[in-house]
């Protein structure tokens, strides 16, 4: 009985081990999105200053359209309401997604995430040597390629609501920002500095 006894000691642990479940195993990672090709980073490239500039035409000319009917106090609002349904129109003429993003957001949507605080801080970077910076072009998940371009304030028309508060923005366009846009934090900026930058996702199938 003894011996008995000390072999089913002896064999308890590895009957124990046995009756436990299997760990479940992690999925493995997704691949990382493949290289792309000089030819595809050009045609990026190129599309993405097209799209870019003529999104910014448009944006423009309907802001100049409002500070002629009313001036600044009557452009605010256009930022409010218009811009975004504009920018959403140009992205779904090109098949694209279309942001503008933030390291100082007026429009929460805007705010930039970390991958894009990184870029502006590249573009930021960059400004210092080169006003304004080249595009970059590359490929955060597959089958997509992501575009940006830099948003600099080379306009003294752009301090008006960007500017210093009491100097460049009057006192009537601060309180009319501060209720359009509670948590706002674009304003501060000088000439020559860097407001944010496009955002312009595009079909890789569509650059080949």
């Amino acid at each position: 009985m003894k011996t008995l006894a000390s072999w089913l000691i002896l064999l308890l642990p590895f009957l124990a081990s046995c009756s436990k479940t299997p760990a479940p195993t992690a999925p493995p990672a997704a691949a990382p999105p493949a290289a792309l090709s000089a030819e595809v980073l050009n045609a990026a490239v190129q599309r993405g200053k097209a799209i870019a500039a003529e999104t910014f035409s448009l944006l423009s000319s309907n802001l100049q359209s409002a500070i002629q009917s009313g001036g600044v106090s009557n452009a605010l609002p256009f930022c409010s309401l218009a811009a975004s349904p504009l920018t959403a129109g140009m992205a779904g003429k090109h098949g694209v997604t279309l942001r503008r993003v933030t390291h100082k957001r007026r429009n929460p949507a805007g705010r930039a995430d970390a991958t894009e605080r990184a870029i502006l801080n590249q573009f930021a970077t960059a400004l210092t040597r080169t006003n304004p910076p080249p595009p970059l072009v590359t490929n955060l998940t597959t089958g997509t390629v992501t575009f940006f371009a830099p948003i600099v304030l080379n306009n003294e028309l752009c301090l008006k609501c960007h500017g210093e508060p009491g100097k460049d923005i009057s006192s009537e366009n601060v309180a009319l920002i501060a209720h359009l846009y509670p948590q706002d934090e674009a304003t501060g900026f000088k000439l020559g500095q860097l407001r944010g930058a496009w955002r312009i996702d595009i079909p890789l199938a569509s650059l080949r």
